[in-house]
């Protein structure tokens, strides 16, 4: 590995090793600047999606995940950063420093602090690493690469952008937001259990891979699923603003009698029904199969629109190999190395 090679990465890991703290100071003001933003993040959610990614971020695994080799040709990267988490794009903005591209952010207006501030930190720690972030039409002019994590609805509409400015196919990394889906057994532990309440309530049941649907066998109680959720409640409050944003919901499902279920202070709300993608965010379908086969069906209908099937480790070698299955608890917080991240490497190796 060359020296400015191994100097970035050192920046980016002694910048996490100091934001690992929750009361060091450019971290905490940030925090703070994202919890006036407009958005449905609390701190303990921000706080703890923080300290999971900064622990990821040291020199072994920053390494393993993106090789020890440099591009052969930096350029200028553009890296619009999405709205449906707090660090949506940390991954990409990471491995563009590591490879010594140009890096220029945009950051959405739900989060506008945290990903500028951490950007300093690395910088400052070396003058191999070029963080800049601005306004979306001065990355669009300059970048020669782009990334994106848009919502769904807007991936269209970045595509068109790059069009614009003359950014070619295989010179953007565009990923809208998606679903995913969770298909139970009935034999989920304590471990599982806990790790499908931080994957469907994590963001108040947002997300930019949002766990919107529960796959459960038909003789199954979604008590102890409840109960789990009503326990990671207890550790990560809802914000205050999700009761009233499920009220509506809530009601309509009441003067329809349909079946439902709830927390007490509506911190979040489950329907039981047909496949389909609820809303708002915070509440959770519970769909019941009698054979997978009527799973597979709708999953392979659905398949464009859907980022995993979560599933209790397990139960992976009864399932389809074709679905991109996951394990319970780490939707929101990938591992750097899983597929989304060797490709965003693979990507940037590509440029030229």
């Amino acid at each position: 590995m060359s020296a400015r090679r191994q100097a970035r990465i050192d920046a980016i890991a002694a910048a996490a090793a100091d934001w690992r703290a929750p009361d060091h100071p450019p971290r905490e003001a940030a925090v703070a600047d994202t919890l006036a933003a407009p958005n449905r993040w609390t701190k303990e959610a921000i706080d703890y999606a923080l300290n999971r990614w900064m622990q990821r971020l040291t020199p072994e695994a920053l390494t393993d995940w993106l090789g020890d080799a440099a591009p052969a040709a930096p350029t200028t990267v553009g890296v619009l950063h999405g709205s449906s988490g707090p660090l949506v794009g940390l991954r990409d903005a990471v491995a563009i420093w590591a490879d010594g591209h140009t890096c220029l952010g945009h950051t959405a207006e739900a989060s506008p602090a945290l990903l500028p501030a951490f950007g300093r930190a690395v910088s400052d720690r070396t003058d191999s690493i070029d963080a800049e972030f601005v306004e979306q039409e001065p990355l669009l002019e300059r970048a020669a690469a782009v990334t994106a994590q848009p919502a769904r609805d807007d991936a269209a509409a970045v595509r068109a952008a790059c069009d614009d400015h003359g950014i070619a196919d295989d010179r953007r990394l565009v990923r809208p937001t998606l679903l995913a889906v969770a298909v139970l057994d009935g034999h989920e532990g304590d471990d599982a259990l806990g790790g499908l309440a931080e994957d469907a309530l994590l963001y108040d049941g947002g997300g930019h891979r949002r766990l919107a649907l529960l796959w459960a066998p038909g003789d199954l109680s979604p008590d102890a699923y409840l109960e789990a959720m009503a326990r990671f409640r207890g550790v990560f409050p809802a914000h205050e603003d999700t009761p009233g944003a499920l009220q509506m919901q809530k009601a309509f499902l009441e003067a329809r009698d349909e079946p439902r279920a709830y927390a007490e202070g509506l911190e979040f709300l489950m329907s039981r029904g047909e496949p389909k993608v609820p809303r708002p965010d915070g509440h959770l379908r519970w769909t019941q199969y009698t054979a997978l086969d009527a799973v597979d069906e709708w999953i392979t209908t659905h398949r464009s629109a859907l980022a995993a099937v979560v599933a209790r480790e397990p139960l992976h070698d009864q399932l389809p190999a074709s679905w991109p299955l996951r394990t319970p608890g780490d939707l929101h917080l990938p591992p750097l190395a899983n597929d989304a991240g060797r490709a965003l490497a693979d990507f940037l190796r590509a440029l030229r």
